[in-house]
This record gives structure tokens, C-alpha cells and sequence, in this order.
């Protein structure tokens, strides 16, 4: 099972079910727009698979970009264990991830 972000309707990331997850409930935990989060967390529990950031309040989209350019991936090296497998790949696809919002407002 995988999942997908639509950061656009033509940039899209795709990762394995559990990254997807784990990418959301990070972009969504203490999210000051609490319905967004909320909605964010349902879309992991639900096991959708799927995340369109233009879904999301304005408000909320540009936080939740904010977090996926600069806390994402030190997030990552920081909270995923070693024993991830291939990890290296995996810091690599939230890089792509990044680079998927250049100039994204």
C-alpha cells in the first residue's frame, strides 16, 4: 500500500503506507488550525491515502508547507530508527518532497 501527497494538482509524491502516515501525523501534530488537523489525522486512521494540500485552509496549507521545507527531514534523521529499511532512500523521497513545493505559496 502507498500514499500520496497532491502538493498541486500536477505535483504529486508518492511513498510506502507507513511513510505517508508518518509524514502526515507529523505535518499535523500541534497544528494551529485544529480542524485541518484534525481532518489530517482522519485521513491516517481512515488509511486513505491521500493528502491534497490545496484541500487544506490557507492557513493551515502554508504551515503545513513551512514544516514540509524546513523540519521534515531533520525530523526524520532525527526521530526514524536505524533500523528503517533504507533509510538513506527514505530521507532521500522526503527530500523529493521538498523539492516537489519550489515555488508553492
Amino acid at each position: 500500500m502507498s500514499g500520496t501527497i497532491a502538493v498541486t494538482a500536477d505535483r504529486r509524491w508518492s511513498a510506502a503506507g507507513w511513510l505517508f502516515d508518518w509524514t502526515v501525523e507529523k505535518l499535523a501534530e500541534e497544528l494551529p488550525d485544529a480542524a485541518a488537523a484534525g481532518d489530517m489525522h482522519e485521513i491516517v486512521e481512515a488509511n486513505l491515502g491521500w493528502l491534497g494540500l490545496d484541500d487544506l485552509p490557507a492557513g493551515a496549507r502554508a504551515e503545513v508547507l513551512r514544516r514540509i521545507r524546513t523540519e521534515l527531514v531533520e525530523r526524520a534523521e532525527r526521530e526514524l530508527p536505524d533500523t528503517v529499511p533504507d533509510r538513506p532512500g527514505v530521507l532521500t523521497l522526503l527530500r523529493e518532497l521538498i523539492r516537489l513545493t519550489d515555488g508553492v505559496v
